[in-house]
Parts: C-alpha cells; structure tokens; sequence
C-alpha cells in the first residue's frame, strides 16, 4: 500500500494584504518591518554591490528587469519621489513604492492598478 502524504499548506499570494508568497530558507516574519524599495533604488544597490560578490544567474537577471522598468535614472530624482509621495499620510509604504514604479497618470490609474 501507499501512503499519503500531506503537502504543507501553501500561503495564497496577496499583495492587497501584502502576502507576497513565500521565500525560501526564510521565514516571512524576517521581512515584517522591511521597507518597500523603488525598483530604481533596487538598481542602483545591484549596480553597487561588493564587486567580489559573483554574479549568478538571479542576480544577472534581476539586474536586467530593474534597468528594463526603472523609472528614474539618477538616486536624487528617485529620492525626490520618494520624499514627495512620503509626505501623503493615507499611503502605505507599499502604495508608496508601487505608485513610483509605475508611475501612474492620475489618481483613477493608481487606484485602478494598486491593490488596497
């Protein structure tokens, strides 16, 4: 006879609940009272990491996706962003970075695109 196993119960993705699925090796806990980055603030740590660190094939390819999507191409014009969208209260840090890298035309696109 065979036995059954029981797979673990796999968490659904949800990024209006900021259920973002899980990670490997790490507990989603790790990531409670992490910030959201803008992608152009991603590129710009990629681009200056440890030059010793080696270049795998994840970080060849995240690196490509961030110069494809990023928005502003200077760390001042991302932090201006960033300071500006900071200053509106009712934006969760999340809303914060998504509205930065999509740059929304107007208030009825973010709404239409962004998860509350």
């Amino acid at each position: 006879t065979t036995r059954l196993r029981h797979r673990p119960l796999i968490e659904e993705e949800d990024a209006s609940a900021l259920k973002l699925g899980a990670v490997k090796r790490l507990h989603w806990s790790e990531f409670n009272n992490a910030g959201c980055l803008l992608i152009s603030e991603v590129k710009y740590l990629l681009e200056n990491r440890d030059k010793d660190a080696p270049d795998t094939a994840v970080y060849n390819k995240t690196l490509e996706y961030v110069k494809t999507f990023t928005k502003f191409n200077t760390t001042d014009s991302a932090s201006a962003v960033r300071e500006t969208l900071r200053r509106e209260p009712a934006l969760t840090q999340f809303e914060t970075a998504q509205i930065a890298n999509l740059c929304p035309g107007d208030a009825e696109e973010a709404k239409s695109v962004i998860p509350r």
